[in-house]
């Protein structure tokens, strides 16, 4: 059987990472609504179907593989199958932190997860998470540069929660003692590096695209 053409490999490469990041961001989704409602369900949903984005990276990692050994890309080609398999790895990291705030939400239960305090803050980074992995599907998908650097300002947004996040913590009046406190803190950083992350697999197309980092290019 002859090896699968170059282009088709590609153009299965990007789907994959948009499927990856749909399913990232169904995964923190459903985290986020069992933490928010108490639905330890829902949690072990979650935790269930981690396995289901480390398969796709799996199956990524060997259309990337076979793309490197019968054709021996070079220049766009050989920087987007590179760039495919770095982002991978980042939107597996992805699903590990949905996976993790569905773990906590696990071994919280029944008491629920977070103060009054700071559930409008996570409603906010819970949707916010959610649409950065889905902008960073498009990106994957379409290949979009100008969408893919718009991501750093959706991002600034998760940062402005997260900091604001350690300004409700360090309140004197704070009443909900050390425990909840660094409940809050982990989940806190579980969605801001969600972001991160989701704004890194843009740049991966970004420079699989153009040659250059995103910082580099006018919009």
């Amino acid at each position: 059987m002859p090896p699968v053409p170059l282009p088709q490999q590609l153009h299965e490469l990007a789907d994959l990472l948009g499927e990856m990041c749909t399913a990232a961001a169904g995964a923190l989704n459903r985290a986020t609504t069992a933490m928010l409602d108490g639905r330890v369900r829902l949690a072990e949903q979650v935790i269930a179907g981690d396995a289901r984005i480390d398969a796709m990276r799996a199956q990524l990692e060997d259309v990337a593989t076979d793309a490197l050994l019968f054709h021996s890309p070079v220049a766009g080609d050989l920087r987007a199958v590179v760039s495919a398999i770095r982002a991978a790895g980042d939107i597996e990291r992805m699903g590990d932190l949905a996976l993790h705030v569905a773990q906590v939400v696990s071994m919280r239960h029944p008491r629920p997860v977070l103060p009054p305090e700071v559930r409008e803050d996570f409603t906010q980074m819970g949707s916010l998470a959610v649409q950065l992995a889905l902008k960073a599907a498009e990106v994957a998908r379409s290949r979009n540069v100008i969408l893919a650097v718009e991501l750093d300002a959706d991002d600034d947004a998760m940062d402005k929660l997260h900091r604001h996040m350690f300004t409700v913590l360090m309140d004197p009046s704070w009443p909900h003692g050390v425990p909840a406190a660094v409940d809050v803190t982990l989940l806190a950083r579980y969605y801001e590096r969600f972001a991160d992350h989701a704004v890194v697999v843009a740049n991966h197309t970004v420079y699989a695209v153009t040659g250059e980092e995103p910082d580099a290019i006018p919009i």
